[in-house]
């Protein structure tokens, strides 16, 4: 059944984890690029006060049906001081490799 071989895609690649892990990266370097508006939502850079949660995994098709193109995608929930701030989705390949992220702020 297809859910039972994308969680083991998922779960092999650790691909969850691996996502908080490069949520970490892009939030560093949202910082480094835009320190003005980074400190607008992110009171001076105050780590203590961010958590990410799984919001949702989901397999998506790319110009259905012209193409087979697909992606497994992480989407995380960003929250600051208890308020969600935006998501951080990131694209796998079906390797597991990451394909593309998206790093929004409301």
């Amino acid at each position: 059944m297809l859910f039972n071989e994308l969680k083991e895609i998922i779960v092999k690649n650790n691909l969850i984890e691996k996502s908080k892990e490069n949520f970490w990266d892009t939030y560093h370097n949202y910082w480094r690029e835009d320190p003005n508006e980074a400190g607008k939502i992110f009171n001076h850079c105050d780590t203590e006060g961010i958590n990410t949660f799984l919001n949702d995994v989901s397999f998506l098709v790319h110009n259905w049906p012209d193409d087979d193109y697909c992606c497994i995608v992480i989407s995380l929930t960003i929250e600051y001081n208890d308020k969600a701030v935006g998501y951080y989705d990131v694209h796998y390949t079906l390797d597991g490799n990451v394909d593309d992220d998206f790093f929004v702020i409301y």
